[in-house]
């Protein structure tokens, strides 16, 4: 049994979208990261799954999928648990509760009109935080303009202003511009407090199985759980 995050996604309108399948296949099979065990891949022509090692590690992969698959709009669920058997190189080969708590996740964010992001990990009171948070992150993100995430893109993969103006053949101020139009900066350090997850649940024995209701316990002045 391997910790595991899965991301499973759906394309909203994809039946209005046209033949959009070849190119987005190839998007997808470029998108790459450290933490991606299984790349994305597409399935039943609007569906999108892939997973990652650990417990939400690299929650920048929602951002680097959603700007993959730009101009098309996506619903995501993330599942946080477990995967039984081996690694495949197909997602949807695999199997676990982190897949059902994917599915779970997606259905959820199916009920929004807007792209949404969802998150599951079994523990109500966890997911309450997780997605209070990326729920921020929804809702400022999707008034991002295509100039914005381009800039955005550019300047992370860059690490300077002066680079990305470069890649994208524009001054380094209006990058700068860009990036601080779109509240970047606030929105990584967001997604950076998502990527501690591992960190603060692993006391609660997360994905053991019980994929229960939790409750913290409280802490008192001398140090000791009560």
């Amino acid at each position: 049994m391997l910790k595991v995050t899965v991301v499973t996604a759906d394309i909203i309108g994809s039946r209005k979208a046209g033949n959009y399948e070849p190119e987005l296949k190839e998007r997808l099979a470029s998108l790459q990261h450290p933490k991606l065990v299984s790349a994305f891949s597409l399935s039943r022509g609007d569906e999108i799954q892939g997973v990652l090692e650990g417990w939400l590690q690299a929650p920048e992969i929602v951002r680097h999928l959603r700007f993959a698959c730009r101009p098309l709009k996506l619903r995501i669920g993330i599942g946080i648990g477990l995967q039984e058997g081996s690694l495949e190189a197909n997602p949807w080969n695999m199997n676990g509760p982190a897949f059902h708590l994917a599915r779970l996740a997606l259905e959820a964010a199916q009920k929004e009109r807007h792209p949404s992001t969802v998150i599951k990990t079994g523990h109500r009171e966890l997911d309450e935080i997780l997605n209070c948070v990326w729920g921020l992150i929804d809702i400022r993100q999707v008034k991002w303009t295509d100039k914005q995430w381009e800039a955005v893109q550019a300047y992370e993969e860059s690490k300077t202003y002066e680079g990305a103006a470069r890649r994208l053949n524009i001054t380094f101020q209006n990058v700068q511009k860009r990036c601080r139009s779109a509240d970047w900066h606030q929105l990584r350090e967001a997604e950076k407090t998502l990527g501690k997850l591992e960190i603060y649940v692993s006391r609660f024995h997360l994905g053991e199985g019980e994929n229960t209701d939790f409750t913290l316990r409280k802490v008192n002045a001398g140090g000791t759980q009560q």
